[in-house]
């Protein structure tokens, strides 16, 4: 509970934006563990009562047309009706939508009815399903606006693997005047140009920023401690608040403790990270290979693919998609990560610096960072 208000604090001027641009489309795209989930839940939580209100976390959500076609139109019905959290689980069946519907506009009924109908079929129309489900959001709110969060955006593309969707993004009615969408990403390349959004791009903390963060969970006001920390969390919201709790009395054996300890919090997030970039790439142990050679140095590419024992063009077609998934960047001819303390971690790990308990002090004042 502590982490959420600590960041919340640190990211008031993201909610401000979201607050004096309710009748955009704002697309939150930041790193993970950046922060997005929770602004999304207080925006959500500060406009309740002046618009009805949707989270959706595509990460949960069913992505196969019937199932999510059901279901997103359960988290609005959930909303709008003002159901306890007991009663959610109930709201992600057909039948009890329908059975629910009464309170809702005829047209809301009706929309209810073709989908139920259209599930009962051996081979529904999923493209029908899908536009239904949207088209309840416009309707189902007579007299407020409606604001749909989605959370982890980039899961909605698995729906394009569907013959009759094929591009979902398409399908949704980005222009209504009732609806309006958060979404929010950590595929920043993805996402930026996302067409009929206002992109809202979360950085790293700013130096005074991170400071009053360190200040408030150390009980330190010394300049030293607070530099240190910055220096080595960049700014990054998580990584300066594990560095911070774990802080006693050496800073970069915190940083240290927590990077390199199965257990640490900055471990999970380089662990978690990792995977949900090579995920939704393809060959990950050719792409761990290259990462693995990047995190040593910046290099061109005919230097990766002597490495990688591959050929240019091979070499070439693996790293575009680590780019894509922004787990490496170009600048002058080189490839780099775009995260720095993901490449520490990656380098760290590879050459066996990787503990279950917390080692001697003596293997960790050898580690350069």
């Amino acid at each position: 509970m502590l982490a959420e208000k600590e960041e919340l604090v640190e990211r008031g001027q993201y909610l401000d934006f979201l607050a004096r641009n309710t009748n955009k489309n704002i697309a939150l795209l930041g790193r993970k563990k950046s922060g997005k989930t929770v602004i999304l839940k207080e925006h959500l939580n500060r406009l309740k009562k002046s618009h009805l209100t949707a989270y959706i976390d595509l990460e949960k959500t069913s992505l196969t047309p019937e199932n999510f076609s059901v279901e997103f139109i359960g988290n609005i019905m959930f909303n709008f009706l003002g159901k306890k959290l007991p009663d959610y689980e109930k709201f992600l069946k057909i039948d009890n939508l329908v059975k629910n519907s009464s309170s809702l506009s005829s047209g809301c009924s009706e929309i209810l009815k073709q989908i139920e109908n259209e599930l009962l079929k051996i081979k529904p129309d999923q493209r029908a399903l899908v536009e239904n489900a949207f088209r309840f959001a416009e309707i189902i709110a007579k007299d407020k606006k409606t604001i749909i969060c989605f959370d982890n955006f980039e899961n909605i593309l698995d729906l394009n693997n569907f013959a009759q969707i094929k591009d979902i993004i398409s399908l949704i009615n980005f222009e209504s005047k009732d609806v309006k969408y958060v979404v929010a990403s950590s595929l920043i390349s993805q996402f930026k140009d996302l067409k009929d959004f206002e992109i809202l791009e979360l950085k790293n903390l700013e130096k005074d920023e991170a400071s009053a963060l360190i200040k408030k969970l150390t009980g330190k006001s010394d300049k030293k401690i607070v530099d240190e920390i910055f220096n080595l969390s960049k700014g990054h919201p998580l990584i300066t608040k594990a560095i911070a709790l774990s802080y006693k009395d050496d800073v970069k054996k915190a940083f240290l403790t927590e990077l390199l300890c199965k257990d640490g919090l900055i471990y999970n997030y380089c662990k978690e990270n990792l995977n949900f970039y090579l995920n939704l790439a393809r060959g990950q142990t050719l792409l761990k290979n290259i990462l693995k050679v990047v995190s040593k140095d910046e290099l061109r590419l005919s230097e990766i693919s002597r490495e990688i024992y591959r050929s240019a063009p091979i070499t070439k077609a693996m790293i575009e998609r680590l780019v894509l998934v922004d787990l490496i960047s170009k600048k002058d001819s080189r490839f780099y990560f775009e995260d720095s303390i993901l490449q520490l971690w990656i380098k760290l790990t590879f050459e066996g610096y990787d503990f279950d308990v917390l080692p001697e002090d003596k293997i960790l004042e050898e580690i350069e960072v």
